[in-house]
């Protein structure tokens, strides 16, 4: 099962990558991880805390899978051998000041099948909003500095 979300946001890449990896700030801009502690290094964990659509909060410390440079950030996170997710974030160039920011989440294992309605409901929601959300700060960011 897979979760896919995108929108076109109306700055260049380096401005929303530095919206996306100041992770002490994620509080203050981000209605879906609300707080986010770690480093964006391969191999590292990362602590974080997400909002459910149904304002459940949720602690998770998943492993950095990838960091692309102004590109992608994944992780990857695991609930014993039953239940594994890999999260990535991505940013796609359109132009020198427009891109597609992609947020994908991908499920695996035995009991996927048995929840993938509930957390289809209750992460889809999250997403969208996180990338309004994103839309937002690295728009009036770029608008500021033009």
């Amino acid at each position: 099962m897979e979760i896919h979300t995108s929108i076109i946001i109306d700055a260049p890449a380096f401005g929303v990558w530095n919206v996306l990896t100041d992770l002490a700030s994620y509080h203050s801009w981000n209605p879906f991880i609300r707080r986010i502690r770690g480093e964006l290094v391969r191999g590292s964990r990362l602590e974080m805390e997400i909002r459910l659509a149904d304002e459940k909060m949720v602690q998770l410390d998943p492993v950095v899978a990838n960091v692309e440079l102004e590109r992608q950030i994944a992780w990857q996170g695991r609930i014993s051998s039953l239940f594994s997710t890999e999260h990535k974030m991505a940013i796609e160039p359109l132009t020198h000041d427009r891109v597609t920011f992609y947020q994908v989440e991908k499920f695996a294992g035995p009991i996927v099948s048995l929840v993938a309605h509930k957390l289809d409901a209750a992460l889809r929601k999250g997403f969208e909003e996180m990338n309004q959300a994103l839309k937002s700060v690295a728009e009036r960011n770029w608008n500021n500095k033009q």
